[in-house]
């Protein structure tokens, strides 16, 4: 959204923003509105969901303390305690006193729980001690491995039980299974393991009786799983049990509404029976108050927007038409015209009108600077072309003279009188003070009296071999372009300990409106990286005219640009091995010049 304002007309924009702006205290009414009554109608179904969920948690607490109680009233029969720790021993005197104390403890479950159908006592080994069912039918009940939970229903911690539902495979019945481990309440050890069997259906009209549709009862056991559900619907919304660390006290309902708010969770902790009791009421009515409340926003929100809309288009007038204006007047600037005005109201003054001055006022501002500043820019690019031409490396009038000095010791004879000509030339062209340009003869003259010199400091190792036709030699060149280049050659083609003679070729040739002068050598040429860097350092400029260095490849060039232009400089080709071209591109014309 704000990209879609950002890069629309400051009509689009006010009317937009003046439509948003306008929302705001819309929407934070429907959000209180629609929350107040929300609210209300969570509030009541809260309240009755609350009571609903006391009596279901009220009377399955009870239900399983039956069944606890009737577990732990085994610890009044010493004698079963005994069977369950020791086993049954049929010689011994006790063992008819022991069946009278399993039947009395057999009425007393019965009497107590007339759901139980069958009762198994497992001893300290876990092997069964007795049983005792409430039907001859109930006898082919079996616990065994295919039987869930088997292992750990034997081997309970201390004041835990186990409950699940499974299906009998020998009665094709599904059982509600209560399970106990009976441990000494003074040394807590283990002494047998108590196991009450229930038919399903018993437990199911007991929560039937105290539910009501559409509400959702999940029992989950000591392992977080559901043994018991009304159905599958919202077993997702229900989280992971994890039973609270005995002993524990009586424990409130927990009571919260879904992510979507569409159902109302009780979850309470039924400590009898370590199990997890959910209550899922599906919130239908409240539901249907959201869709309608929602419809009514909506509706609100379209009709106020239409009205703003309209509004917005009308008022936006008198602000974007005198902003069209400066806009328009702005591009034309942009474009170049800086003789251009904006009308100012006269009836007025505000920021608008206010912009407007200050954009007359700044566009005749640039009038006046951009007349001074062209005077000072080409002052200054004269004066940064002869501090380029004036950068020469004093380097190479002392290496001048030590040559001079040694042939003079060394030989006597007159090749030093050639020498002190050629530098005296090289001098004379150097220190010129007239035209900045010159000629391509003359270049090539003092490129021919700065490589005489070098031909006899290296003991003629260079050869120059110049091709250009006669009608290219009063090209105009701006001066000392060739001897830089002449100069980087050597410093970069002479190899030391090569025999091979360095061999410098200078050509000229006319180009699609340009003049071309190319300088070749055989030298060892460059590696593709160094070559790619060089080329990349010409693209540059420096940023400091006297640097301490010699005039080299980049000082040429940038002169050159300088002079000339952007399309014009130094182009760079070179084969490791094989040599290095270096191409001069500058205007092809010709013009008189006074001989220096």
């Amino acid at each position: 959204m704000l990209r879609f304002l950002l890069n629309r007309s400051i009509k689009t924009k006010i009317v937009w923003s003046t439509v948003i702006i306008s929302l705001i205290p819309l929407l934070i009414l429907s959000y209180l509105f629609y929350d107040t009554n929300a609210r209300s109608l969570e509030r009541t179904m809260y309240r009755s969901s609350d009571q609903n969920a006391d009596y279901m948690s009220d009377y399955l607490d009870k239900y399983f303390q039956n069944l606890s109680a009737s577990a732990l009233q085994v610890y009044g029969f010493q004698r079963i305690m005994n069977l369950m720790e020791h086993g049954i021993d049929y010689n011994s005197e006790e063992f008819l006193f022991l069946k009278d104390s399993l039947s009395n403890y057999y009425r007393l479950v019965e009497s107590r729980n007339e759901n139980i159908i069958k009762v198994m006592i497992y001893g300290k080994d876990n092997k069964l001690a007795d049983n005792w069912s409430r039907a001859a039918s109930y006898d082919n009940i079996r616990l065994g491995e295919n039987t869930p939970y088997f292992d750990e229903l034997l081997d309970l911690q201390y004041q835990h039980s186990l409950m699940f539902n499974y299906t009998d495979a020998a009665l094709q019945q599904r059982l509600f299974v209560y399970g106990v481990t009976i441990y000494d309440p003074f040394y807590r050890t283990k002494t047998g393991t108590l196991i009450f069997f229930i038919q399903s259906k018993e437990i199911d009209k007991i929560i039937k009786t105290y539910n009501y549709e559409p509400n959702e009862i999940i029992l989950q056991n000591r392992h977080g799983e559901p043994f018991y559900q009304t159905s599958d619907h919202y077993i997702s919304a229900i989280d992971p049990y994890e039973p609270p660390t005995l002993p524990v006290g009586k424990e409130k309902h927990n009571l919260r509404f879904s992510e979507n708010r569409s159902l109302l969770i009780n979850t309470s902790f039924i400590n009898n029976g370590n199990i997890r009791l959910s209550i899922v009421y599906p919130n239908t009515e409240l539901e249907h108050s959201r869709k309608q409340l929602m419809n009514i926003t909506v509706s609100a929100f379209v009709l106020v927007l239409l009205f703003i809309f309209l509004l917005s288009l009308l008022s936006q007038q008198f602000i974007t038409k005198p902003l069209f204006l400066l806009g328009k007047a702005m591009k034309a600037v942009r474009n170049g015209n800086f003789q251009i005005t904006v009308k100012q109201p006269t009836l007025w003054r505000d920021d608008i009108s206010e912009l407007t001055r200050s954009f007359n006022f700044m566009t005749d501002k640039i009038r006046t600077m951009i007349e001074t500043e062209y005077e000072m820019q080409l002052r200054n690019k004269e004066a940064h072309i002869m501090a380029l031409q004036m950068q020469i490396n004093p380097h190479f009038l002392y290496n001048t003279l030590q040559t001079i000095g040694g042939k003079a010791v060394l030989m006597g004879d007159y090749e030093i009188h050639e020498m002190c000509r050629a530098l005296g030339d090289l001098f004379r062209y150097s220190f010129y003070e007239g035209n900045m340009e010159s000629t391509l003869r003359m270049e090539l003259v003092h490129a021919n009296n700065y490589l005489y010199i070098q031909q006899l400091r290296f003991e003629n190792a260079i050869e120059l071999e110049i091709d250009v036709q006669e009608e290219l030699m009063d090209m105009t060149i701006i001066r000392f372009v060739l001897q830089p280049i002449i100069e980087n050659v050597i410093v970069h083609g002479l190899v030391k300990d090569d025999q091979k003679e360095l061999l410098i070729r200078i050509g000229a040739v006319r180009k699609a409106g340009s003049f071309v002068l190319t300088v070749q050598d055989n030298g060892p040429g460059m590696e593709p990286s160094k070559l790619e860097s060089l080329r990349s350092d010409l693209k540059y400029k420096s940023k400091e005219l006297f640097d301490g260095v010699s005039i080299g490849l980049k000082n040429v060039h940038e002169r050159l640009k300088l002079v000339y232009g952007s399309a014009y400089g130094l182009e760079i080709n070179s084969r490791f091995g094989l040599g290095t071209e270096i191409a001069i591109i500058i205007p092809d014309r010709k013009k008189e010049i006074s001989d220096v």
